[in-house]
């Protein structure tokens, strides 16, 4: 292992040039023999000029450069701001249908002044390379300690701070992805401290308190070392664009100034200039005809002289400024029409098309700057609005961005109209199978509930048709009726039913309307996962001593209950799941004692192949049902999902809605 990461990259750099070297001695020994070649014009030889070009990277810019450069030039500015303002002034969509949640987060947000501070943040990283949000968050611990999300009580503010003065702790890498923050995504190879150097006081703080803002990523072997933690600035890329687009327009107004050439004609000119004072008297004449022809708007000159003006053409002038404009908007990714003010050049162009491009490239900065960020900063406001009692409860939901593009209201008018239609259609094939009784009017009601708008498909879906007992290899028992389950269950347990038409399913402990699809933080829940394969069972054996069991375990801080049924699926059987059917949910009260409720899932297609080797399971392998039942030692709550599934089997729907 190297001592650090500039140390590698110093050996790296070594080696390129002695590559370069050795890769020049041999070009110089290259015979030119393959495909055409012309002596006469030294075409395609080791003499023709077109094969003389290499590239050279230019030196870094220091950042007090990129200060100035963005204090100075406007054009550079506007390059800078325009994307990072234009990617937060359209606002957030979050999937909430509760006003309540709705304004209590505008309030945090605003409160926070969340808008300023992202785009300042974005601003900072198109410029320096990165930036960090540094939140000052009252958790009773200090700034170089992990964040307590146990303890947080308010986030009191919100601090900006750019690449130039934050510098990466590389002592503190992470070997490894840390437990505590396994829902933020993989540490590995990030710093776990970071050092700000800022004029208003210079601190360190942990990684867990900072919303880390990158404009791309660097591959190892460059030269920038202090860029690689956070992003290469803008300037970099653009330069050469910039530089010619802005010499260009600075060239073509001195061309107006010189071009109309004034020509004097003097007699015995280069006689008088061999005499003594013959070169001021040549000046002097120069500046008294200019000055008369500037006060007067006429000169006088002799007889045998001549003044005229010669007249230099400024055609295709025009041509070369547009061909560098159009540069520098390929390489900012920003259209004319933005960066320059200019209205779409051509016949029956509308800059559409443009502006999609731009569009799209907002929002890959709002996915790869904003989103991950702000989930963090919401899970942080929800969990102090939990404690401090501003909500009820840590609402379900997914970070989304307003759409950029506004319509006209014809434009609108027509979306409207079709989408009416649309609901008409629906409408009229919701009737047509409530007419034939393939569905329930409450099955329509259901889906109206949930959201206003809802497709046929998502009220008979395949989870509908599942045959589950055929799956594990098993005669699916008669379906009864509600009167014949009333009659061999008694009412208490027909009240744990869930009836809707003419159908009755399977009991269930919890609102069959709650959303667990959604990301939310759902701490002090576990996840369990039935995996089936040729009608058998995947479990392994717990190297703790508890007996077998199945893929599960807790859901981390900002997971919801299918990520974090994945997660533990691959690091407990290294396999990838596809679809989940979720069977059920049994709360606390009837989970045993020392273990907290549950989400219960069914899996029958994944990727990979099982394997269990780490420190929690042991021995992957695939049994049948019974030889599960007939095992003297199964661990509590994996035994509980197997009754969860005898329970839907047992009632014969082989659906599960909830």
């Amino acid at each position: 292992m190297k001592n650090g990461t500039n140390e590698y990259v110093q050996e790296e750099n070594g080696r390129r040039i002695l590559r370069m070297k050795a890769s020049g001695e041999q070009e110089q020994k290259k015979n030119y023999d393959g495909g055409y070649q012309n002596v006469l014009t030294r075409y395609n030889t080791k003499n023709d000029s077109s094969t003389a070009y290499t590239y050279s990277a230019e030196g870094p810019v220091s950042d007090l450069e990129l200060t100035e450069q963005y204090m100075e030039n406007g054009l550079f500015a506007t390059i800078i701001d325009e994307p990072a303002e234009e990617a937060v002034k359209h606002g957030y969509d979050f999937g909430l249908n509760d006003p309540d949640i709705e304004e209590f987060i505008s309030d945090e947000l605003d409160r926070l002044d969340w808008e300023e501070t992202a785009a300042t943040a974005i601003k900072w990283a198109r410029l320096y390379g990165g930036a960090v949000i540094v939140m000052l968050v009252d958790d009773g611990c200090d700034l170089d300690e992990p964040l307590d999300w146990e303890s947080v009580e308010e986030i009191e503010e919100l601090l900006v701070y750019e690449r130039a003065v934050v510098e990466p702790d590389r002592s503190s890498l992470y070997a490894c992805n840390p437990e505590k923050v396994k829902s933020r995504g993989s540490r590995f190879r990030n710093p776990e401290f970071y050092y700000v150097n800022s004029q208003y006081g210079q601190f360190r703080v942990h990684e867990s308190r900072c919303l880390i803002f990158r404009n791309g990523k660097l591959p190892e072997t460059g030269f920038y070392s202090s860029y690689q933690f956070f992003g290469i600035p803008e300037h970099l890329r653009i330069q050469h664009a910039l530089r010619e687009t802005v010499l260009s327009h600075s060239f073509s107004v001195r061309m107006l100034e010189r071009c109309v050439q004034a020509v004097h004609k003097m007699k015995n000119l280069s006689n008088i200039l061999l005499t003594t004072d013959g070169q001021d008297k040549v000046l002097q004449r120069m500046e008294l005809i200019d000055l008369a022809r500037s006060i007067l708007s006429s000169i006088v000159i002799d007889s045998e002289e001549e003044y005229d003006f010669k007249s230099m053409p400024l055609s295709g002038v025009k041509d070369i400024i547009d061909s560098t404009c159009n540069m520098l908007s390929a390489v900012t990714h920003i259209p004319q029409t933005i960066l320059f003010g200019r209205s779409p050049a051509g016949e029956n162009s509308t800059g559409e098309s443009d502006m999609e491009n731009y569009y799209n490239y907002v929002g890959k900065i709002q996915k790869m700057m904003l989103k991950k960020n702000l989930r963090m900063l919401l899970d942080l406001i929800f969990e102090c609005g939990r404690k401090n009692g501003d909500i009820k409860e840590i609402p379900a939901y997914k970070v989304g961005f307003v759409p950029l593009w506004s319509l006209s209201e014809e434009e609108q008018a027509n979306v409207d109209a079709v989408r009416a239609t649309t609901e008409q259609t629906k409408a009229a094939t919701a009737q047509i199978y409530v007419d034939m009784q393939a569905l329930d009017v409450s099955e329509v009601r259901e889906g109206l509930k949930r959201s206003e708008e809802f497709t046929i498909n998502d009220l008979i879906s395949e989870e509908d048709d599942l045959d589950i007992a055929g799956l594990l290899g098993i005669d699916a028992p008669r379906e009864e009726t509600v009167t014949e389950q009333a009659q061999n269950s008694g009412e208490d347990d027909l009240d744990k039913q869930i009836i809707m038409g003419d159908k009755t399913k399977a009991p269930c402990t919890r609102n069959a309307s709650t959303d667990i699809h959604k990301d939310g933080d759902l701490r002090g829940t576990g996840v369990g996962i039935l995996v089936i394969k040729d009608g058998k069972l995947l479990i392994g054996d717990r190297t703790d001593g508890m007996g077998i069991c199945g893929p599960g375990g807790h859901i981390e801080p900002g997971e919801g209950p299918e990520d974090a049924a994945r997660r533990e699926t691959m690091e407990e059987f290294s396999i990838d799941l596809n679809e989940l059917i979720p069977i059920g949910y049994l709360d606390k009260d009837v989970m045993p004692d020392g273990f907290c409720p549950a989400y219960f899932y069914l899996c029958t297609e994944y990727g990979g192949e099982p394997y269990s080797g780490g420190d929690e399971i042991q021995n992957a392998r695939f049994v049948s049902l019974e030889e599960v039942q007939e095992s003297s030692s199964i661990f509590p709550p994996f035994g509980l999902s197997i009754d969860v599934l005898k329970n839907i089997l047992n009632f014969g729907g082989g659906r599960r809605d909830g």
